[in-house]
């Protein structure tokens, strides 16, 4: 799910190499897997010069990227990004939650089993009021609108959302997310069909 985010002004340094971890995180795993960005890029859906930017840091990834990159990797949002420590249970505490940039907005993940659990949670937020990039992945996604209005495209269909309002719809329809009328914020839960590993391919580019 996707949205534009205009430049901020007020970036804390930090984040700088908050997305740095997360780009060398991508690559580190297209190399562990022998796979190169062409064959990543026909599993994915997404092209392999995009691939190659968010590698360098050129480009960060969008929601929507990065479950598709997890589902082909079989590894979880949190795992993807670097921010995961799996245990029996995971607490989020909402004030020091790891807080990335991205071209829908910061997100901060909120669940954090490991690859052996389904559901993924993310916390974003809006601050666009055009659609970006559209997703498409396997399993559900749940939406809710903890603050602010958006708009969510899900195939053909826009549904407008308030504060309070929830949306759960098949993630393999094409989708995109934006705010309408100022910043919002979403809690959005996806849930996977059992992972299956892309091939390895015929070594790193």
């Amino acid at each position: 799910m996707t949205s534009r985010v205009p430049a901020d002004q007020s970036r804390d340094p930090g984040d700088d190499d908050s997305e740095k971890r997360v780009a060398a995180r991508l690559g580190e795993l297209r190399r562990a897997r022998g796979l190169t960005l062409t064959t990543l890029a026909e599993w994915t859906g997404i092209s392999a010069a995009h691939l190659s930017r968010m590698e360098k840091g050129e480009r960060q990834p969008s929601i929507g990227s990065l479950f598709q990159l997890a589902r082909a990797y079989g590894v979880s949002l949190g795992e993807l990004v670097g921010d995961e420590r799996p245990h029996e249970h995971h607490v989020v505490r909402g004030s020091t939650a790891p807080v990335h940039e991205g071209p829908d907005g910061p997100y901060a993940m909120m669940a954090g089993l490991g690859p052996r659990s389904a559901l993924e949670a993310v916390r974003l937020e809006l601050t666009a009021d055009t659609p970006g990039r559209t997703a498409v992945h396997a399993g559900e996604e749940w939406l809710y609108v903890v603050r602010g209005q958006v708009v969510a495209r899900v195939g053909a269909k826009e549904i407008v959302l308030a504060t309070g309002d929830a949306l759960h719809f098949d993630a393999e329809a094409r989708h995109s997310l934006w705010s309408r009328g100022g910043p919002a914020t979403v809690v959005i839960v996806s849930v996977a069909p059992p992972p299956v590993r892309p091939p390895h391919g015929t070594g790193p580019a």
